[in-house]
């Protein structure tokens, strides 16, 4: 890599880069702006008389510059001697408030890949400068304290905000999904973070979505529980591949106990033992064929092939799945 030093050189601390997770893009291009120009650097005049210009040069709002400056001189990065606290007049615009991550640009929304090990993690002093800098994360810190009825450690906050600031979740997403833990019994950061972890995984990171999923996930409970039982899984938790395929049959296809027991049962006639993996392609083929009950399964027909002597194995398939319908059947009406 060649890099162009011809228009001079801008110096950066190292501890910059310990603290690039955490910092939005109007920290970075107002820390950017700030070392360079010298008025803030070599001036003994007061900073603010340059701080709309700062402010131009960032593209960032006077507010956005101060919030930004306050950032990082709770990081530890800067320190800033002749400056008030509030915007100066001469910028001409009124002070507005922080723009939260979830507000960013198009271009700025792209999703952040997962780490390995849940979110980064933040230090104190890395987190007391974020809520330091924004009073909605103070509120939402104080709402999710509220929700699970004790006050936050540093560990807990910092663990509160990397989901805001580096998943982008809304704070009213955060909101409803303490809450929904909460009440189920469920009140470990760490289990909430693992929870938002996967459900950003899955695309669900709206509220809008957390809604709608939290909805199907109260109401598929009984179905899970049936058939967690009818796997003999005892009180062995899905993996992630039998989930997945759990919230498939459920959420995408529509489908009920009793057609996940007619997949069931043609799977055990098929190759004699349960098989999720197994199910999954019977209960995909229904779905592609539109069915939505048992009796639609067992219905199906399929042309017969000219060549009486040649074996198909997808013949071997459809009869073993109306089999396994048909015992499901049978099954029910012995027991009705």
């Amino acid at each position: 890599m060649i890099v162009n030093y011809a228009d001079g050189v801008i110096n950066l601390p190292r501890s910059v880069a310990n603290n690039i997770k955490s910092a939005t893009r109007e920290d970075l291009a107002a820390l950017i702006a700030l070392l360079s120009e010298p008025r803030a650097l070599f001036s003994s005049a007061p900073l603010d008389e340059c701080m709309a210009d700062i402010a131009a040069a960032a593209g960032i709002t006077p507010a956005e510059l101060d919030s930004a400056l306050s950032f990082w001189r709770g990081a530890g990065v800067i320190g800033l001697e002749g400056k008030t606290s509030a915007p100066h007049p001469a910028a001409g615009v009124e002070p507005q408030p922080e723009k939260p991550p979830q507000t960013e640009t198009a271009e700025d929304e792209q999703k952040k890949p997962l780490p390995k090990r849940g979110l980064p993690e933040l230090t104190g002093a890395e987190a007391e400068a974020m809520i330091e800098a924004s009073p909605e994360r103070r509120s939402l810190l104080n709402e999710c304290q509220q929700a699970l009825g004790r006050i936050f450690d540093n560990n807990e906050s910092a663990t509160v905000l990397s989901m805001r600031e580096y998943l982008g979740l809304e704070d009213e997403y955060i909101l409803l999904l303490i809450a929904y833990c909460a009440k189920n019994g469920k009140k470990n950061i760490k289990y909430i973070e693992k929870m938002a972890l996967s459900l950003y995984e899955r695309d669900v990171d709206t509220p809008e979505a957390l809604i709608d999923y939290l909805s199907w996930l109260d109401a598929s409970k009984s179905t899970e529980g049936k058939l967690r039982a009818l796997l003999g899984m005892g009180s062995r938790s899905f993996s992630k591949k039998e989930r997945e395929c759990f919230e498939r049959w459920s959420r995408v296809f529509h489908y009920d106990f009793d057609m996940m027991e007619a997949a069931y049962n043609a799977t055990v006639n098929a190759i004699g033992k349960p098989s999720m993996p197994y199910m999954n392609k019977i209960l995909e083929s229904w779905h592609e064929l539109g069915f939505k009950t048992p009796e639609e399964a067992a219905g199906r027909e399929r042309p017969h092939t000219d060549t009486k002597d040649s074996f198909d194995t997808d013949d071997f398939f459809r009869l073993a799945v109306m089999r396994g319908v048909e015992d499901a059947k049978s099954k029910k009406k012995d027991e009705g």
